[in-house]
Protein backbone atom coordinates (compact mmCIF):
# COMPACT_ATOMS: atom_id res chain seq x y z
CA UNK A 1 0.00 0.00 0.00
CA UNK A 2 3.25 2.22 0.56
CA UNK A 3 6.79 3.17 0.69
CA UNK A 4 7.12 5.10 3.07
CA UNK A 5 7.93 4.94 6.76
CA UNK A 6 6.17 2.78 9.12
CA UNK A 7 4.07 4.26 12.19
CA UNK A 8 5.86 2.91 15.38
CA UNK A 9 3.71 0.65 17.57
CA UNK A 10 0.30 2.05 17.88
CA UNK A 11 0.69 2.43 22.14
CA UNK A 12 -1.92 5.40 22.66
CA UNK A 13 -4.57 6.03 19.83
CA UNK A 14 -4.63 9.77 19.78
CA UNK A 15 -1.21 10.25 19.58
CA UNK A 16 1.20 9.39 16.25
CA UNK A 17 4.96 10.18 15.80
CA UNK A 18 6.58 9.48 12.41
CA UNK A 19 8.51 6.74 12.68
CA UNK A 20 12.40 7.10 10.70
CA UNK A 21 12.60 3.63 10.36
CA UNK A 22 11.27 1.74 7.82
CA UNK A 23 12.05 -2.13 9.22
CA UNK A 24 9.41 -4.62 9.57
CA UNK A 25 7.81 -5.28 13.57
CA UNK A 26 8.85 -8.42 15.10
CA UNK A 27 6.12 -10.75 14.83
CA UNK A 28 4.83 -11.73 17.97
CA UNK A 29 3.43 -15.45 18.66
CA UNK A 30 -0.30 -14.42 18.43
CA UNK A 31 0.46 -12.42 15.25
CA UNK A 32 1.23 -15.59 12.96
CA UNK A 33 2.57 -13.92 10.07
CA UNK A 34 2.37 -10.62 11.35
CA UNK A 35 0.59 -9.49 8.41
CA UNK A 36 -3.21 -9.33 8.70
CA UNK A 37 -4.81 -11.97 6.53
CA UNK A 38 -7.59 -9.17 5.43
CA UNK A 39 -5.20 -6.55 3.57
CA UNK A 40 -5.60 -8.13 0.38
CA UNK A 41 -9.43 -7.62 0.49
CA UNK A 42 -9.49 -3.85 1.53
CA UNK A 43 -9.91 -3.18 -2.30
CA UNK A 44 -13.11 -4.62 -2.76
CA UNK A 45 -14.54 -2.94 0.05
CA UNK A 46 -17.07 -0.67 -0.35
CA UNK A 47 -16.61 2.79 0.63
CA UNK A 48 -19.11 3.95 3.07
CA UNK A 49 -19.96 7.61 2.49
CA UNK A 50 -16.91 9.88 1.63
CA UNK A 51 -13.51 11.26 3.43
CA UNK A 52 -13.04 12.66 6.51
CA UNK A 53 -11.24 14.14 9.41
CA UNK A 54 -10.34 11.31 11.82
CA UNK A 55 -11.19 12.99 15.22
CA UNK A 56 -11.37 10.02 17.08
CA UNK A 57 -8.40 8.36 15.37
CA UNK A 58 -5.24 10.16 16.16
CA UNK A 59 -7.60 13.67 17.10
CA UNK A 60 -7.48 15.26 13.49
CA UNK A 61 -3.90 14.18 12.18
CA UNK A 62 -5.23 12.34 9.88
CA UNK A 63 -8.29 12.07 6.32
CA UNK A 64 -9.99 8.69 7.32
CA UNK A 65 -12.57 6.84 4.74
CA UNK A 66 -14.74 4.42 6.20
CA UNK A 67 -15.08 0.51 3.96
CA UNK A 68 -17.32 -2.13 4.58
CA UNK A 69 -17.70 -5.53 3.74
CA UNK A 70 -21.54 -6.63 2.37
CA UNK A 71 -22.31 -8.23 6.11
CA UNK A 72 -21.76 -4.67 7.33
CA UNK A 73 -23.04 -2.49 4.44
CA UNK A 74 -26.98 -2.34 5.45
CA UNK A 75 -26.39 -1.53 9.02
CA UNK A 76 -23.39 0.95 8.16
CA UNK A 77 -25.57 2.82 6.42
CA UNK A 78 -28.67 3.21 8.25
CA UNK A 79 -27.14 3.17 11.93
CA UNK A 80 -29.51 4.09 14.72
CA UNK A 81 -29.31 3.32 18.48
CA UNK A 82 -30.88 -0.14 17.54
CA UNK A 83 -28.86 -1.30 14.90
CA UNK A 84 -26.56 -4.93 15.39
CA UNK A 85 -23.76 -6.04 13.05
CA UNK A 86 -23.92 -9.49 12.44
CA UNK A 87 -21.16 -12.01 12.79
CA UNK A 88 -18.49 -11.59 9.70
CA UNK A 89 -19.15 -7.62 9.40
CA UNK A 90 -16.09 -5.63 9.24
CA UNK A 91 -15.95 -2.12 9.45
CA UNK A 92 -12.48 -0.47 8.41
CA UNK A 93 -11.24 2.84 8.76
CA UNK A 94 -8.26 3.32 6.81
CA UNK A 95 -6.01 6.86 7.31
CA UNK A 96 -3.93 8.93 4.69
CA UNK A 97 -1.80 11.92 5.11
CA UNK A 98 -3.78 15.06 4.54
CA UNK A 99 -0.71 16.94 3.17
CA UNK A 100 0.71 14.15 0.93
CA UNK A 101 -1.65 11.31 0.35
CA UNK A 102 0.49 8.89 1.90
CA UNK A 103 -1.59 6.20 3.48
CA UNK A 104 -0.83 5.94 7.21
CA UNK A 105 -2.62 2.71 9.91
CA UNK A 106 -5.44 0.85 8.98
CA UNK A 107 -7.94 0.57 11.81
CA UNK A 108 -10.60 -2.16 11.78
CA UNK A 109 -13.16 -4.07 13.47
CA UNK A 110 -14.20 -7.67 12.80
CA UNK A 111 -17.57 -8.92 14.55
CA UNK A 112 -17.43 -12.19 16.20
CA UNK A 113 -19.64 -14.80 17.27
CA UNK A 114 -21.46 -14.02 20.62
CA UNK A 115 -19.00 -14.49 23.51
CA UNK A 116 -16.13 -13.49 21.80
CA UNK A 117 -15.40 -10.29 23.54
CA UNK A 118 -18.55 -9.32 25.29
CA UNK A 119 -17.22 -6.13 26.86
CA UNK A 120 -16.34 -5.09 23.64
CA UNK A 121 -19.67 -5.87 21.39
CA UNK A 122 -17.95 -9.23 20.50
CA UNK A 123 -16.34 -7.58 18.37
CA UNK A 124 -12.05 -8.23 17.47
CA UNK A 125 -9.87 -5.04 16.84
CA UNK A 126 -7.24 -4.60 14.42
CA UNK A 127 -4.84 -1.59 14.01
CA UNK A 128 -2.22 -2.26 11.18
CA UNK A 129 0.17 0.40 9.78
CA UNK A 130 -0.31 1.15 6.16
CA UNK A 131 0.60 -2.12 4.25
CA UNK A 132 -1.11 -4.06 6.43
CA UNK A 133 1.79 -5.29 9.03
CA UNK A 134 0.08 -6.09 12.65
CA UNK A 135 0.38 -3.84 15.51
CA UNK A 136 -2.25 -5.42 17.53
CA UNK A 137 -5.51 -7.26 17.27
CA UNK A 138 -8.16 -9.00 19.42
CA UNK A 139 -10.53 -8.35 22.27
CA UNK A 140 -8.54 -4.91 22.89
CA UNK A 141 -9.87 -2.86 25.93
CA UNK A 142 -8.49 -0.18 24.97
CA UNK A 143 -10.19 0.27 21.53
CA UNK A 144 -13.64 -1.07 23.51
CA UNK A 145 -13.58 1.48 26.16
CA UNK A 146 -13.95 4.01 23.68
CA UNK A 147 -16.19 2.37 21.10
CA UNK A 148 -18.25 1.62 23.88
CA UNK A 149 -19.70 5.42 24.03
CA UNK A 150 -20.38 4.65 19.52
CA UNK A 151 -23.70 5.15 17.84
CA UNK A 152 -25.03 1.57 18.33
CA UNK A 153 -22.92 -1.90 18.54
CA UNK A 154 -19.72 -0.19 19.03
CA UNK A 155 -19.98 1.36 16.03
CA UNK A 156 -19.29 5.39 14.95
CA UNK A 157 -21.52 7.17 12.12
CA UNK A 158 -19.46 9.23 9.54
CA UNK A 159 -19.37 12.51 10.73
CA UNK A 160 -21.49 14.94 8.36
CA UNK A 161 -18.50 16.36 7.05
CA UNK A 162 -17.68 12.89 5.32
CA UNK A 163 -17.63 14.05 1.94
Amino acid sequence: MGCGPREPALVNPGMSWVSPAPERPTPRATDAAAKWETMGEIAGLRRAGGVFVSRGHFAGRWKAEARVNASAEAPYATLVASSRFPGGALVVQMHRDPGSGSPGPIFAMLKRDAGFFPEGGDWEYVVTDSEGWIEDRGALPFCARCHAEAKADWVFPLPKDAK
